[in-house]
């Protein structure tokens, strides 16, 4: 088995991923309570809480509505959204290379 950069690479990307995307999903999990919670509305193909609602974070689009909380947590679910998409799309690259 041959070690080397690549190899502490695909390390690298794969702790980056694995730490942002539990944070991704929580602070999702959050946001969408939030938002719930205080009836504020839902973006079309959002309300479910699905994958629609991640790419809307990501988007910082949680940013019209204009509250602190949701800002609070819809940010920290877009930063780590985009860590977690960076560092999978990274380990997959590096893997192929491989």
């Amino acid at each position: 088995m041959e070690t080397g950069a690549g190899s502490l690479l695909i390390f690298l990307f794969l702790g980056l991923a694995g730490s942002a995307g539990p944070a991704h999903f929580g602070f999702r999990v959050l946001a969408f309570r939030h938002q719930l919670d205080k009836g504020i509305a839902f973006a079309p193909g959002t309300g479910d809480g699905g994958w629609g609602y991640s790419w809307w974070l990501m988007r910082w689009q949680h940013r019209a509505a204009k509250d602190p909380s949701l800002n609070f947590f819809g940010g920290i679910a877009a930063g780590s959204g985009w860590l977690t998409l960076a560092g999978t799309a990274g380990l997959l690259v590096l893997i192929g290379l491989q």
